[in-house]
């Protein structure tokens, strides 16, 4: 007995020992396989920190982890990572990786995983990354056997833990943003039918569609049992529940896949509903005080879809939200908002898309007393959107406090509008605006906005007049704290805008006594912060301060701006024309005061790539201040910094080309360019590598320079500022420099510097070579001595050779050939007198 457990205890040890060490064993080999597959399958970059293997996790079965794993495009989407996930955990059949038959996965678990799924208005798609099959021809099909994958899933459970994910379709104009969310699913996929259990939630669903949100923030979840068969690819929904903020509902139906189709019949149960739930689908309501809200009034919402959907073949479908004599009110304000109507119907018969028809009538509700009314139609939206619209009533702003609570929020004003508009697009597009209908205004007055922590907003009065063929923006002063702009304007294309994002076409006239740009940055940075906050998607957001230009927009600006301030930059006087047009800024002779002096500008800010924006620009300058150029600009500091050092002022011109990063400051490594600066009156000092040169040179008088022209001629390259060669005089001397600075202050410079006649009592110039490197706050100058010994002595040959001429009374041919006498001199002398000068340069 004691002997039999013994030999069970250590054969119970071993197993122990066996399943800590075999994981060890196949680590190596199982990573190999799965990056060999992997690149094998896959046209992207993909690669995982760590493969860990363990037999506990999932025992029976192997646990086969990788850590943070991401997979990434190539070409267009090099710079987009498509998933990135913390822990992708597979259990697989351990025996399974000792045969031929391929590898058996039974569960998968996915947690802490970005997703960002890109298609380009090309259709291009960033997770179509599948290898094509080059093996099978029509001469040698390969087998199915052959040409299955080496991994077979038979899953039993599917986990997706804390998921982030963002679908940004540019081509279909639809945009969804997932936050946080976690699923599980639950059956057996390796038969040919079973019950599927689903459990699904996410904390926050953002959903646009041509830039209208249909859904912010919405909050899903989803409990649902469904009869799979598998063999026919046929899901048959049993008991289920989906609630969308308040709304629960459940469906009834089926959905088939019969590749490259969808086959399906559904229906929307919602017998319980009522008016509370339809308003949590209000962002804004749901997120405040919902549970105290008050309501009254009948709402139904039906919903059922029957058919195909294949490309742009849609199944039949009926959407109808139906609102009777509703209110809401929140029991600690005190008044609500009633008289709610609401009818509302989307549907298409099947097929074609563009049958379908959107109808409201009405939309109205009376607030403070005040009735408001929209109505709504639009039938063929794809092909030629066909419209009809009317917008009535009176909106004080400052009663919303009377029935919303705003908190520390205050708002005063009034909207009037009274519009009518019907036709199609097409008449807009064929300029037969007879045949439109487009009249009436709406108009803002008296309107005052108060946030915490924000300017306030004000504008006094505007005005926008509809005509068929443009919309006319009356004189309009906007106060938005100490900044001022005041604009009249009128847009074409306008409807077609509004309807299918069409190019909006206008001509604005802006005016500005004071606008300060940097109100407007720290604002952007604070919700790039905000929502950087909020989500730690590295992959599927970026939060920047780009300002995107629109690529949908036509606008033709005539500015005059009295002071406007950029960063450390201000501007006076500012005027001239800019256009915006296909995400690109154009600046046409932008003039303003800055920096002591005035410039004119030309070129384009654009943002066509908004991963890698651009500025184009050429400068004209009049007499900017060095100091003032140094202290307000970063570029200056990073590639010339000099100019702290210098005094006066320049003129001339620079022409650059440069990306431009989150801030919309220059990468000054992308940076390229050309110019030429130009100075009558320039006093420097201060500067180490000047200050160097002196001492080498035993001239203490050239650390404070005093030029009176200059002009210098320069390049911008490879990060770094390069200068033809220039003149610097300063009375007896000139000192010729031309190099480089880098953008790490690195210089890099060679030197000639003309010493007088006065220096060695020689009546000839010399000029002695210098080389300037080092940084340029910490410079290294070397002196060529040798050359300029050898200069002093054939100085002093040349003038006692003419003197030795005199005295003999010989002429000038007979001293002409003096080289040779001069040369036996300098021979002599060139020792010496190089032990000479370098005991002065010491």
């Amino acid at each position: 007995m004691k002997k039999g457990l013994k030999i069970a205890a250590i054969t119970v040890g071993v197993i122990i020992i066996l399943m800590f060490l075999l994981p060890f064993a196949f680590q190596g080999k199982i990573a190999d396989i799965v990056k060999t597959e992997g690149n094998k399958m896959l046209n992207a970059q993909f690669d995982f920190k760590n493969l860990n293997i363990s037999l506990f996790r999932n025992f029976p079965q192997a646990s086969v982890t990788l850590e943070d794993f991401w997979l990434k495009g190539t070409g267009e989407f090099a710079n987009d990572t498509l998933v990135q996930a913390g822990e992708v955990t597979a259990a697989v059949n351990l025996f399974s990786l000792f045969g031929d038959s391929g590898y058996d996965i039974s569960k998968i678990f996915i947690e802490d995983t970005r997703l960002h799924a890109i298609v380009l208005p090309d259709g291009r798609a960033n997770w179509d990354i599948m290898k094509p099959d080059t093996t099978a021809t029509a001469e040698a099909p390969v087998s199915e056997e052959e040409a299955s994958s080496p991994f077979k899933v038979k899953l039993q459970r599917f986990v997706i833990k804390n998921m982030n994910l963002i679908y940004d379709d540019q081509q279909g104009k639809m945009y969804a943003d997932i936050r946080d969310f976690n699923a599980v699913c639950a059956g057996d996929l390796g038969s040919d039918r079973t019950t599927l259990k689903l459990e699904a939630e996410t904390k926050s669903l953002t959903y646009k569609m041509n830039g209208i949100p249909f859904l912010a923030n919405a909050n899903i979840s989803a409990t649902m049992d469904v009869d799979a068969d598998l063999a026919n690819n046929k899901y048959t929904l049993k008991d289920n529940t989906i609630r969308l903020n308040a709304i629960q509902a459940g469906i009834d139906g089926w959905v088939a896949l019969k590749d490259p189709a969808i086959d399906m019949d559904l229906k929307l149960n919602t017998n319980d509903i009522g008016f509370k739930e339809i308003l949590s689908l209000i962002p804004a309501i749901y997120a405040t005080e919902f549970s105290s809200l008050k309501t009254d009034g009948t709402a139904t919402l039906t919903a059922t879809a029957k058919g195909i959907l294949q490309g742009d073949t849609v199944p039949a479908f009926n959407i109808d939200m139906q609102v009777k004599n509703a209110m809401f009110r929140y029991p600690a304000l005190p008044a609500g908002v009633d008289q709610i109507n609401i009818s509302a119907n989307v549907q298409n018969p099947g097929g074609n898309i563009d049958l379908t028809t959107v109808n409201i009538n009405p939309f109205s509700f009376r607030l403070a007393g005040n009735p408001f009314s929209l109505t709504a139609n639009v039938k063929t939206p794809i092909s030629d959107p066909d419209f009809k619209a009317e917008a009535k009533g009176i909106l004080n702003l400052g009663m919303i406090k009377q029935v919303y609570p705003l908190g520390d929020m205050e708002l005063n004003g009034t909207i009037d509008a009274d519009m009518q508009m019907s036709g199609r697009l097409s008449y807009i597009e064929k300029e037969e605006y007879e045949r439109m209908q487009a009249s009436g205004t709406i108009g803002l007055t008296g309107m005052k906005l108060k946030m915490k922590d924000m300017p306030d907003v004000e504008i006094k009065k505007s005005l926008f007049t509809f005509t068929p063929k443009y919309l006319q923006l009356s004189e309009t002063t906007v106060n938005i704290g100490k900044n001022d702009i005041t604009a009249d304007s009128r847009f074409e294309n306008y409807i077609g805008y509004a309807l299918k994002g069409t190019t909006l076409k206008g001509n604005l006239n802006i005016r500005s006594n004071y606008f300060n740009l940097n109100d407007f940055m720290a604002a952007s940075a604070d919700e790039a912060t905000a929502s950087e906050t909020a989500s730690t998607d590295s992959v599927a957001t970026a939060a920047t301060g780009i300002m995107e230009v629109p690529r949908n927009i036509d606008f033709q600006m005539d500015a005059n701006l009295k002071q406007v301030l950029f960063d450390k930059m201000s501007f006076n006087n500012m005027n001239g024309k800019l256009v915006v047009k296909d995400g690109k800024v154009d600046m046409k002779n932008l003039s303003m005061n800055t920096m002591g002096g005035n410039v004119v500008m030309n070129g384009y800010y654009s943002t066509a790539n908004v991963k890698k924006p651009e500025m184009k620009a050429g400068f004209k300058l009049s007499n900017i201040g060095f100091a003032q150029a140094y202290k307000e600009l970063d570029m200056v500091q990073k590639m010339a910094p000099i100019f702290e050092n210098l005094k006066g002022n320049f003129s001339g011109s620079i022409n650059i080309l440069t990306d431009l990063d989150a801030t919309m400051s220059p990468v000054l490594n992308t940076m390229q360019g050309d110019g030429s600066l130009s100075t009558r009156d320039l006093s420097l000092s201060g500067v180490k590598a000047i200050d160097e040169i002196a001492d080498a040179v035993k001239q203490p008088s050239l650390k404070d320079m005093k030029v009176k022209d200059m002009t210098l001629d320069f390049t911008i390259k490879d990060g770094r500022v390069e200068t033809k060669p220039f003149d610097i005089k300063m009375g007896d001397y000139t000192l010729n420099l031309s190099g480089s600075t880098g953008l790490d202050q690195t210089i890099d410079y060679s030197g000639k510097v003309k010493l007088p006649a006065s220096v060695g009592n020689i009546s000839k110039l010399m000029t002695l070579d210098l080389k300037i490197g080092g940084s340029f706050t910490s410079p290294k100058v070397s002196v060529d001595t040798k050359s300029m010994a050898n200069q002093a002595v054939e100085a002093v040959a040349d003038e006692a050779i003419s003197k030795l001429g005199q005295k003999l009374g010989l002429d000038s041919a007979a001293t002409a050939n003096k080289d040779s006498i001069k040369q036996k001199v300098t021979e002599k002398a060139a020792e010496k007198a190089l032990d000479f000068l370098k005991k002065k340069l010491k």
